[in-house]
């Protein structure tokens, strides 16, 4: 009603308050960014939380929509970010993020909310330094040690222990609030991980890093695979296997066709590619 300006005195009564799906959709997104956080979470009931969590982020996304509470607006913008990027819908996850301009307003998470802001918009250039309250050390690490990940690859091990160390210290001292941001950043770097082109890019075209190395360390090229990219990766399509592949607008098309391209020039499988598409703006973007 709100988005085609449907005069108020004409809105639909809403007879139950939709904020009592706060507590389900709340629990659902700490329930599944728990699992993730599980030395082996099996396959299954991970596949099941994140079908029930995608009804989380459809209705945060919703709520903060609506205009129903502003007041709430921050805090439902992050969890539904979260929920979204842990559905694997990374593109959802960076609108709802970036809605957020400035600095993360407080939500008594003890500057949790800012560090877990900073992972959903990806802003890989900046870090925290000097962050106040029980946590702060454990967020400066966090940012610069994701900083160094990114950049050249390394450091995983040391990310992924201080990840652990933070959720141990927020389980001890934090707040139910700061237990579920916690959890939640825990599972959003290692999803980030996961996804990673550091990581990806080498297992799937089955060529060493090395060989990726010049194209990884550019500015300008992909940080984390989408989930279409992934599932080229899974059909060995970055090893050479033929396939056809159609994609919704904003899937990532334009940067799948340049790690195909990029995959077979680097193993040597071809020396001339020739690209036949209707936007002048696709051919340019791959030439460079």
């Amino acid at each position: 009603m709100l988005e085609y300006g449907v005069p108020e005195e004409h809105h639909i009564k809403i007879t139950q308050d939709p904020a009592k799906l706060f507590t389900l959709s709340i629990g659902l997104l700490g329930d599944l960014a728990a699992a993730i956080n599980r030395e082996k979470p099996d396959p299954d009931s991970l596949a099941e939380l994140k079908a029930n969590l995608l009804f989380s982020a459809r209705f945060f996304d919703s709520y903060f929509q609506s205009k129903l509470n502003e007041t709430l607006d921050p805090y439902l913008v992050l969890l539904g970010s979260a929920s979204y990027y842990l559905c694997d819908l990374p593109g959802s996850a960076s609108v709802l993020a970036k809605r957020i301009d400035d600095d993360c307003p407080d939500l008594d998470g003890e500057s949790l909310e800012d560090l877990l802001l900073w992972l959903l918009q990806a802003d890989l250039g900046t870090y925290f330094d000097g962050a106040e309250g029980p946590f702060g050390g454990f967020i400066d690490g966090i940012s610069k040690w994701v900083l160094q990940f990114f950049e050249d690859g390394n450091g995983e091990d040391n990310l992924l222990d201080l990840t652990t160390k933070l959720r141990d210290a927020v389980y001890e001292f934090g707040t139910p609030r700061q237990l579920l941001f916690g959890d939640v950043i825990a599972a959003v770097l290692r999803k980030k991980l996961e996804n990673s082109a550091w990581k990806a890019l080498p297992s799937y075209s089955g060529l060493p890093r090395d060989k990726w190395l010049h194209a990884l360390q550019k500015d300008s090229f992909i940080k984390e695979l989408w989930p279409a990219q992934h599932l080229l990766g899974k059909a060995n399509v970055l090893k050479g296997e033929s396939a056809i592949v159609q994609m919704p607008t904003s899937a990532g098309k334009t940067k799948a066709t340049e790690l195909i391209l990029r995959s077979a020039f680097l193993a040597e499988r071809v020396s001339l590619a020739i690209i036949i598409a209707p936007f002048r703006a696709l051919c340019h973007e791959i030439k460079n």
